[in-house]
């Protein structure tokens, strides 16, 4: 499955009915944006996300741990990383708030979703030995706290192993296999529905994603929990980690592609496994290119979305150029039924 980032309770530019017409069947939302706004009272009006957003697909909360990692370290914002959790300060007045991993369950209890994520602490991609080691252990100590926590909101809210949210954990060490190994085996005996993996892969020179990394990094989940590709990737690699064993990928690249005027297109249309993941099947149109402006075809002669069935490159350029929203709609659309075309190939050649 692939699930696109609807981060507020919205995937930009889109409705509701407009993904499920992608044949979107889950998304991703953010756990610290949506207790900011709308608000966790909001929410409980409605009784979850879902609701709210009239959507009866799949519904994963993030545990808001990449959005306290971007405030402190890559936006050099005020504030700190404890065992306890992490203390992060906002607004005009820099006011302290503290973040535990016990509120992050709770709070994505509150929002109600399928799937919740344990807090994780991650690092840098250039982290030492000694920082990961202690990322690491920090992540276990959180996962430890997220799994009580879980049962504690499973006996209050009455749930059972058929009404219960999902619980996953997130697997970190960094480019280290033998740390990546030892985190894994530490979350597997607190014992979780499914894993991810954590931190970042991807080579600072090449811009690729260490794909036998992720190889290794499948191999240490067991083959009946769910792995998660969480924050990845391009059609190839979601092709190549597919068949790595990896389940279920979430990743801006489509939507935040599509609105900067890169769309997406199969070259040829895959007929076995092989064409998917040879990199010479997938290509891309930069729409606000000039050859475009008199090009009456659509973005792809074979693609089935609504974008395409209707209207020609050369319009999506002319929106693209007066900035129109409408090109976001129209752009975005195309970008997820492509992603969804890859995971319908996936499934069909997998067999």
């Amino acid at each position: 499955m692939f699930i696109p980032d609807a981060t507020r309770g919205v995937v930009k530019s889109l409705s509701t009915s407009d993904f499920k017409n992608c044949k979107i069947k889950g998304c991703v939302v953010n756990t610290l944006h949506l207790k900011d706004t709308p608000g966790l009272e909001v929410l409980n009006s409605f009784k979850g996300i879902k609701p709210f957003m009239k959507f009866d697909g799949l519904v994963t909360t993030d545990s808001g741990g990449w959005q306290i990692y971007s405030l402190i370290h890559r936006d050099k914002k005020p504030g700190k990383i404890t065992d306890k959790g992490v203390v992060f300060s906002t607004g005009v007045n820099k006011k302290n708030h503290i973040f535990t991993p016990q509120e992050s369950i709770k709070t994505q209890f509150e929002i109600n979703s399928d799937i919740v994520v344990v807090l994780d602490d991650f690092t840098n991609p250039t982290a030492s030995k000694k920082e990961i080691k202690a990322s690491i252990d920090r992540t276990v100590r959180w996962s430890k706290m997220c799994r009580q926590e879980f049962e504690i909101q499973l006996q209050k809210r009455k749930m059972d192993d058929k009404t219960r949210p999902l619980i996953l954990s997130v697997i970190q060490g960094g480019w280290d296999k033998d740390l990546r190994a030892e985190c894994a085996e530490r979350l597997k005996q607190i014992g979780f529905d499914g894993y991810g993996f954590g931190g970042y892969l991807v080579d600072e020179e090449t811009q690729k994603l260490d794909l036998s990394m992720l190889k290794y990094i499948a191999g240490l989940i067991p083959d009946d929990k769910i792995r998660f590709a969480l924050g990845t990737g391009k059609p190839r690699e979601i092709a190549v980690m597919a068949k790595q064993g990896w389940h279920i990928f979430d990743c801006t690249l489509p939507t935040r592609d599509a609105r900067n005027k890169r769309l997406y297109i199969f070259e040829k249309i895959p007929k076995n496994y092989a064409d998917l993941v040879n990199p010479k099947t997938y290509s891309y149109v930069y729409i606000n290119k000039e050859k475009y402006v008199k090009d009456k075809t659509p973005i792809s002669s074979n693609c089935d979305c609504y974008t395409c069935k209707n209207y020609s490159k050369g319009y999506l350029n002319h929106l693209a150029k007066i900035g129109d929203t409408s090109y976001l709609r129209l752009a975005t659309i195309h970008n997820l039924r492509t992603y969804t075309r890859l995971i319908e190939y996936i499934k069909e050649y997998s067999i």
